[in-house]
């Protein structure tokens, strides 16, 4: 076999062979699956429960639309996204929540509780919604009323009400759609309106707001129609009047295009330059740890009088790529399975990454400067392990070394997300050990054709010098004899070619 190819089957068996990559390789799909089993476990319900007590009947009904239209707007707001996602058109136009996502009028929540609702919606979307869709989760009810618990009295006034039902104040509640936090009690007495006469309400000690204002928003609406009623007026006119909003035509970008779409597109370029970081840094460590390992038990003095320093160079590279990519087709394999078997955040997130690979030519471009970029910057790394004696050398270059690869990755990615084309992208384009990098960050964004090819070409005659001027500095190290190689002797060695 090949000596190059015999090194690199070594180094990747050595690699494979301690804790840390087996953990580190695991790290990502413990954390898929675990984090499945622990929201199962551990979520907890969201939303609250409330309680009523109307003597008359006479606001309970007002409360209760109230708090309906209410969670019918969270559920058109979820529709509306799901469909936008998935491309999916009601037949007719007649679905309010195929219209994308808006706010929603109290006209357009009425029109879908008449369409069926909820399950009119599910229907409807379970006979149009493509294979690869998953089923639409509706959200969370964040209200439910449910009647007086046990042992609270109503009949004897808000004061033998809110005393029986303080106990019950402190704990969840069954209801319908599961266990929930009592939050709020509220009396309404039947002579209310009359001096004297007042809402009284009770809380859980975390007060909702929200709710608290709802409640208290209906029962003066249905006062103020008494008293109109009383007056004389037209309640029926004044509710038309009090219909009348301002028309106004708001203009977004459809849905997919615009920002939402550079976005969309930017995701997947911007996860794998994330991975590449992360695998220079844990395989470059790994690369060194072997190299000075080797060094320091004179191993590689053996080794040298069976290949030259090229073939050990190159063997490891190609090891330790090797290695990077098993770990990397794992994690991604994983996060894709993930995506396809889980519903939740993972889900929400990988699959969107995964519909803006569209392109072959995209394809390509991702998996050359990915490439491109490891081999960049695993010449580094080698350079460090050749002018290192031991892993307390090293440390004194790595720390530095792993702050010019992350801090600046770091700007760039928030400078992408804001403006590909800004002045910082652009410049780090053009800067081989961070083209990579941008290119794969700013492809989501529109950059140009030519952009990719002058930066690409750059990118490859430097990782060619690199390939020259570390190869040279490798063997000088590995043939050193005795002496420890100083930073003011580097120059000279890069630029002595081999006998």
């Amino acid at each position: 076999m090949n000596p190059l190819l015999l090194v690199a089957a070594r180094e990747f068996r050595q690699i494979a062979a301690t804790r840390s990559f087996w953990i580190t390789l695991l790290a990502i799909p413990i954390f898929i699956v675990g984090s499945q089993i622990a929201g199962r476990m551990l979520a907890t319900p969201t939303g609250v429960a409330y309680t009523l007590a109307d003597p008359s009947g006479r606001y309970a009904p007002a409360i209760r639309a109230r708090i309906q239209r209410d969670n019918d707007r969270d559920v058109l707001d979820d529709l509306a996204s799901y469909a936008s996602r998935w491309k999916i058109a009601p037949q007719g136009g007649q679905a309010v929540w195929g219209l994308g996502p808006h706010w929603f009028t109290e006209g357009e929540i009425a029109q879908f509780e008449a369409a069926g609702g909820l399950p009119g919606a599910q229907a409807e979307i379970a006979r149009l919604k493509p294979k690869n869709a998953p089923n639409f989760s509706p959200p969370h009810v964040h209200v439910v009323e449910v009647a007086p618990p046990a042992g609270v009295v109503t009949t004897e006034g808000p004061e033998r009400f809110g005393a029986t039902l303080a106990p019950h104040l402190k704990a969840d509640i069954a209801t319908p759609v599961g266990p929930r936090s009592l939050a709020l009690g509220v009396y309404v007495p039947a002579n209310l309106g009359e001096p004297g006469a007042t809402v009284a309400m009770w809380t859980n000690g975390r007060p909702s707001e929200d709710l608290i204002d709802e409640v208290r928003g209906e029962i003066s609406q249905v006062l103020r129609v008494r008293a109109l009623q009383a007056s004389g007026v037209d309640v029926a006119a004044l509710a038309r009047v009090q219909a009348i909003t301002a028309p106004v035509s708001l203009s977004v970008p459809p849905a997919g295009s615009g920002r939402e779409r550079m976005l969309l597109r930017s995701a997947l370029p911007l996860a794998l330059a994330y991975l590449l970081l992360l695998s220079l840094v844990i395989s470059g460590a790994w690369m060194l740890q072997s190299l000075l390992e080797e060094r320091s038990n004179k191993l590689l003095e053996a080794v040298l009088a069976c290949i030259t320093p090229n073939q050990l160079l190159y063997g490891k590279l190609l090891g330790v790529l090797g290695v990077s990519a098993v770990m990397i087709l794992v994690w991604i394999g994983f996060a894709i399975g993930g995506a396809f078997a889980f519903q939740g955040v993972i889900a929400d997130f990988v699959r969107p990454l995964l519909s803006s690979l569209t392109s072959p030519w995209t394809a390509l471009v991702l998996i050359y400067f990915f490439v491109a970029g490891y081999l960049c910057f695993a010449m580094v790394y080698l350079a460090v392990g050749s002018v290192s004696d031991n892993m307390r050398d090293a440390q004194g270059y790595l720390m530095p070394l792993t702050f010019t690869i992350i801090l600046p990755f770091m700007l760039l990615a928030n400078a992408v997300l804001r403006n590909p084309d800004g002045v910082l992208p652009k410049v780090m384009t053009w800067i081989p050990l961070y083209t990579p990098f941008a290119v794969m960050a700013r492809l989501g964004g529109g950059i140009s054709a030519l952009e990719i090819v002058g930066s690409g070409l750059l990118l490859a005659a430097f990782i060619g010098l690199e390939f020259v001027l570390v190869g040279r500095l490798f063997r000088a190290s590995l043939l050193q004899a005795g002496g420890k190689m100083k930073l003011r002797d580097l120059p000279a060695l890069m630029r002595t070619r081999p006998a």
